[in-house]
């Protein structure tokens, strides 16, 4: 077993810079067809990263994760070609089509959208040919523990980032009612808008706070529960993210694995070298809505973020007094000039720059917004985001040296952890040394100088000390490594595509609605012979969803409100008594029936008539 720790790629820069923070592997999105529109990369991107993977034995995943139309389907086979041909590892998919076509011989890892959310789904998964499964995010330790058991399957799961507040692969929302569809790549997230709180009387009981608003996912402290339990791939989400967020996050979980792995080496690392840090990581200090551990521990805990779906920061303090641009705080606040505030105004998130700092003082930019009682949040540590940038990040494989004399030459050999080889000779008879020790010690010197290459030495043989000249050593050097760096970034052997079961494991259920995502003929052939019946198409192609239920969430804002019968709420954020009947949301034309399945603990969004019409 060996552990991996797989980070997002925006772009091939940022897919190499995780690289050389640590991550084991790597996935971006293609030209097309990715689940992210806006972080799409050409193959030329691909051809870059692979080649930077491969010389540390890590991986690179391509993400072809959307539902596809009919028109689509030829276009699709040709991209995976394609990614193959650019040396990616493996293929990341949601819809079953892909399961029908003529695909290049790579690994298959049924994306989160696929719905890997229970032991029956995913063993299914396993005997239809999938290596991996990257399991919904909201699954706890035994939900997780349970599916290890139940499918012979590689597991991932994320461990850092947003979270979807729907269920994976599930949420119908931003189809529905902005025709942007998140299945498809497009969502417009209107969980992160505010949303008014109704009664059945038309009552408004919470007005313009982002209800359906959850925090960001930390696992970064249960990587080791996470691993007893069967998972083996450690995902960062973050595919649109900043090179400062990768570069953040990915340093502070390889901090994690890494301490967890020199306790418990027997579970193995999935790629060579060591990260040295010039800083240290924060994830609070990049983008982040809050963090949380969401269902892991499997208990309900408060998960909403009603203020704010942005990105707000540190909680510095709250404003006790105002004059002109001065701001008296209710504490001392580590600050600097250049550091940047955030704060909500109404359902906005509006924000200024620190131009001085006194004990328990603030002088801004633009005091405006802001009044007596406002709560800052610091959502730019300038001095910390300078040492980020600023920072250097070494990752280096160890090498071990042998240097002898053969006949009429001299060699030196490098030899990595994996047992490749180079070696480079300069011709010559170099004398013995007269003084042996220091000869020994120039060697080990000369040769131990690997700073410009991805080596570090590890150790060094010599067949005997002879006196060999600075410049000779320093050429050997440089030959002995390039040789072997381009040894290591050659392309090699990929692992080839698990074959599917004669005999299918049964689908969970039989009957198919608009939820298994069913958007062309090959998938709707794809499971007929399954054994599955096809009831209707995928939401995309419906003309209205109008009564059905668009999203299915763990989040509950009875729960989060305090009103749950059921589980206790210790940190409510708002004290208002419950209301009878039936609760909506709304925001502008848009009403969503909230249903409640306490036996399931799950909330149920069900979309009503737009307003205005019939």
């Amino acid at each position: 077993m060996a552990l991996e720790l797989l980070a997002p790629a925006k772009n091939a820069d940022q897919g190499i810079l995780a690289l050389r923070c640590g991550a084991d592997a790597v996935y971006m999105g293609g030209p097309q067809f990715g689940a992210r529109q806006a972080a799409g990369n050409g193959l030329a991107d691909f051809e870059q990263v692979t080649r930077e993977a491969r010389l540390w034995g890590a991986r690179v995943y391509a993400t072809l994760n959307t539902l596809l139309f009919d028109a689509e389907l030829e276009a699709a086979r040709r991209q995976a070609w394609a990614l193959y041909e650019a040396g990616v590892d493996a293929l990341i998919i949601q819809d079953m089509a892909f399961l029908e076509m003529d695909l290049p011989p790579l690994t298959l890892h049924a994306s989160t959208q696929a719905a890997c959310d229970s032991p029956e789904k995913v063993a299914f998964l396993a005997s239809a040919g999938f290596s991996r499964a990257i399991l919904a995010r909201e699954l706890s330790l035994d939900d997780i523990r349970a599916i290890h058991g139940a499918a012979d399957i590689e597991l991932e799961a994320f461990v850092f980032g947003a979270l979807c507040v729907g269920e994976s692969g599930q949420c119908y929302l931003s189809g529905a009612i902005c025709d942007r569809s998140g299945n498809r790549g497009e969502c417009a997230q209107p969980c992160r808008a505010p949303w008014n709180l109704v009664d059945a009387s038309g009552q408004v009981v919470v007005r313009e706070k982002h209800l359906l608003n959850i925090r960001d996912l930390d696992l970064s402290d249960h990587l080791e529960g996470l691993a007893d339990v069967g998972i083996l791939s450690f995902k960062i989400e973050g595919r649109l993210k900043d090179a400062d967020y990768v570069k953040n996050v990915v340093s502070q979980v390889r901090r994690k694995l890494d301490d967890l792995l020199q306790r418990r080496p027997e579970l193995g690392r999935a790629s060579l070298g060591s990260v040295s840090q010039a800083f240290t990581p924060d994830p609070t200090k990049t983008f982040q809505r809050g963090l949380s551990t969401y269902r892991i521990e499997g208990e309900r805990q408060p998960m909403g973020n009603p203020e704010s779906g942005k990105h707000l920061g540190e909680f510095i303090g709250a404003v006790r007094s105002i004059q002109g641009d001065r701001l008296v705080l209710d504490t001392t606040a580590d600050l600097h000039p250049g550091d940047g505030l955030a704060f909500v105004d109404g359902f906005e998130v509006a924000g200024t720059v620190v131009n001085a700092v006194e004990p328990r003082q603030l002088f801004v930019q633009d005091p405006s917004r802001i009044r007596p009682g406002t709560r800052l949040h610091r959502n730019l540590d300038l001095h910390w985001l300078k040492a980020l940038r600023s920072a250097k990040v070494h990752r280096r494989i160890p090498v071990k040296a042998t240097l002898d004399f053969p006949e009429g030459a001299l060699r030196l050999r490098l030899e990595d952890p994996t047992g490749l080889r180079a070696e480079a000779r300069a011709p010559g008879d170099f004398a013995a040394a007269r003084e042996p020790e220091a000869a020994a010690k120039a060697l080990q010197e000369a040769l131990g100088r690997l700073g410009n290459t991805p080596f570090e030495l590890a150790g060094l043989q010599v067949a005997e000390p002879r006196f060999v000249p600075v410049s000779v050593l320093n050429a050997l050097r440089r030959d002995a490594a390039a040789a072997l760096e381009a040894q290591r970034r050659a392309p090699r052997a990929r692992e080839p595509r698990r074959a599917p079961a004669l005999k299918l494991n049964p689908l969970p259920v039989r009957g198919l609605d608009f939820s298994w995502n069913i958007a062309n003929q090959a998938a709707r052939a794809f499971y007929e012979r399954a054994g599955g019946e096809v009831l209707e198409p995928a939401a995309e192609l419906q003309a209205s969803l109008a009564g059905r239920v668009v999203m299915t969430t763990r989040h509950c804002v009875k729960y989060e409100l305090g009103w749950c019968h059921l589980h206790e709420n210790p940190e409510p954020w708002a004290h208002l008594p419950e209301p009878p009947g039936p609760l909506f949301l709304e925001n502008g034309p848009t009403r969503l029936e909230c249903r409640f399945d306490c036996a399931r603990c799950r909330m149920e969004l069900v979309l009503c008539e737009l307003q205005g019409q019939g």
